[in-house]
């Protein structure tokens, strides 16, 4: 799901939230997967969003997500609208069904714990896609 976020999430942005990249694997069709195989300039890209430490990112945030009762998407887009220094949250999506999750965030407001626990990742893994 191609979703950019701010803050914390940013970093595993161009659908590497998703999940879909986690455990080695690289979907067929997936855009990072295509620039890994085309090498040069677009293997250098994609190995900034799929890398050892977005995957790390991207599997605590699940886990802090589902641990809310939440999908990751839904806690990214929820953390972004919840802070007043992020202008806006820039969502999209390839399929209408991918929407579910990030309106599900519309009128959701993240605890402070979950908030603690989204921060303690940031400054445990600081900038992922260096």
């Amino acid at each position: 799901m191609p979703v950019a976020f701010s803050g914390p999430f940013a970093r595993t942005g161009g659908g590497a939230l998703s999940g879909k990249y986690n455990g080695d694997k690289l979907p067929a069709g997936a855009r990072f997967s295509n620039y890994l195989k085309m090498g040069g300039r677009q293997a250098t890209m994609a190995r900034r969003f799929v890398n050892d430490k977005t995957l790390t990112s991207t599997e605590r945030f699940a886990a802090i997500a589902a641990e809310a009762g939440i999908s990751v998407v839904t806690l990214a887009t929820a953390w972004s609208k919840q802070h007043d220094f992020v202008a806006s949250t820039i969502v999209g999506a390839t399929h209408p069904d991918q929407l579910d999750d990030i309106l599900a965030a519309a009128d959701l407001t993240l605890d402070a714990d979950v908030l603690t626990k989204i921060d303690a990742v940031s400054k445990e893994i600081l900038y992922p896609m260096g």
